[in-house]
């Protein structure tokens, strides 16, 4: 029975928001050795665990578009054999430590991440170092490593997503590297030898401007001076340049139409080249986002989800990489209703630019904003990502206390600027991939669309944005 004296719940009021609790980035400390190794250190004891995460910037951007896959596949054989131990060898001694070890590329860098209980940092070092320093990229596992590269390539040719995300890129980069596969086509894969992987890791894999971050249950003294012991001798090339990268933008809307003619439903993509991760508007752009595309409760979505109900989801986003990378709006499309979608979300966009948003509705997306990003801090992984961005963007240590007061700093007259500047739905690339014969005449008029058959698309995939 009820007590008198307690409040009555009512399920159809939602619960009162609490205060909101002061956010303070986890405290950290950089170092830079000798050889031009920088450190990144955060005592962070959520467990007996600690991340090593070495950061190499290179990456996919400085790879021609002739040996597309050239820098996963360089990052991927780092950790399958150095000189003192195979492939076999090195898991067996991450296994007896009971980690994890893995290495991989994206567009920025190269990077190796090995996971231990803290009682084995000592070891969990000495393994990273070796695989940094002598890495010996084995010609056998080169080839099975090949291997697995294009099959993940002829898998991703069935996605229509991947080929809604290909045709964008090759749309809005054209000849530049970002409109080329990071993990290759068939025939630039096939094509990649030994030397070139031996070339791109001399020039990739070295101390000047890497960063190694350690996160978790450590004392950054002891493991600094460890630092400087096990890595002091670790030598190599001047560290690359960034690649200079600047598309045109498109002069109209641009349609590309990838026919799939027994598809159940139409892979959508709209974009267009946005801004670099270290841009100064970035901050405003995120909230800008979240609220066009960004969060479930966005514009986009509830309009097309919720309102006409011709999509289980729409979302929108700006690519995080040290190039212009892309803007993108992206669903999948009942086929009846694409050229609705593309009214639609082109519709949306241009309101953002002719009116403010109201205070309610900036309010709640800067909410959002504000109480997701600590949740993204819980594990000692996402918390070593933000630090080794730091390192690969060139970001102050401030970084994440300034962004977090920039976003919370943003007005309704900010995102109506920043909506003018950088969103351009008259110079926006659409791609389409679904039964040519249902959505042609409903891309015309919006532009004449370059049709393609998938069976073309797949030739030359890219395989992630």
């Amino acid at each position: 029975m009820r007590s008198s004296g307690a409040p009555i719940s009512h399920r159809s009021q939602p619960p009162a928001v609490g205060a909101a609790r002061e956010f303070r980035f986890p405290t950290f400390a950089r170092h830079r050795l000798g050889n031009g190794l920088q450190v990144i250190l955060s005592s962070y004891p959520r467990g007996p665990l600690v991340h090593q995460l070495l950061v190499l910037p290179g990456g996919g951007q400085q790879i021609p578009s002739s040996l597309a896959g050239l820098a996963t596949l360089t990052a991927a054989l780092m950790d399958e054999g150095t000189d003192r131990r195979s492939a076999l060898e090195i898991a067996h001694q991450v296994e007896s430590l009971g980690g994890y070890l893995s290495s991989q590329a994206d567009w920025d860098a190269l990077s190796a991440f090995l996971g231990v209980l803290a009682v084995h940092q000592h070891q969990g070092l000495e393994l990273l170092a070796e695989i940094a320093s002598q890495a010996s990229f084995p010609a056998a596992e080169l080839e099975r490593l090949r291997s697995q590269q294009l099959a993940e390539l002829q898998r991703r040719q069935a996605q229509p997503s991947t080929l809604a995300s290909d045709g964008l890129a090759r749309l809005l980069y054209e000849t530049t590297i970002y409109g080329t596969p990071i993990l290759g086509t068939p025939d630039t894969v096939r094509s990649i030898d030994r030397q070139q992987v031996l070339e791109t890791a001399r020039r990739q894999i070295t101390p000047d401007g890497a960063a190694l971050v350690l996160v978790g249950d450590l004392e950054p003294e002891p493991v600094l001076e460890l630092v400087e012991t096990i890595f002091h001798g670790w030598q190599g090339e001047p560290r690359l340049e960034p690649v200079p990268l600047e598309p045109p933008p498109l002069d109209e809307v641009r349609i590309s139409l990838i026919d799939r003619p027994q598809a159940p439903q139409t892979e959508l993509w709209l974009g267009h080249v946005g801004v670099p991760r270290p841009h100064p508007d970035r901050a405003g752009l995120l909230v800008l986002n979240s609220l066009l595309g960004g969060k479930f409760t966005s514009r986009i979505n509830l309009n097309l989800r919720e309102r006409l109900g011709i999509t289980y989801g729409a979302s929108s986003s700006f690519a995080r990489r040290r190039g212009p990378g892309p803007f993108v709006v992206a669903a999948s499309i009942d086929t009846v209703a694409v050229g609705t979608a593309i009214e639609e979300i082109l519709s949306e966009i241009r309101r953002l630019q002719g009116e403010q948003v109201t205070q309610d509705e900036l309010a709640d997306t800067k909410s959002y904003l504000l109480g997701v990003f600590p949740y993204t801090l819980q594990r000692i992984e996402g918390l070593a990502a933000c630090l080794a961005d730091l390192a690969v963007y060139d970001l102050s240590d401030s970084y994440f206390t300034d962004f977090y007061d920039e976003v919370a700093a943003v007005t309704r007259d900010d995102l109506q600027r920043l909506a003018t500047k950088h969103l351009r739905p008259e110079q926006i690339g659409v791609v389409a991939v679904g039964p040519r014969s249902e959505i042609e005449d409903q891309l015309i008029a919006f532009g004449r669309p370059q049709i393609q058959p998938a069976t073309e698309a797949l030739s030359d995939t890219e395989t992630g944005q």
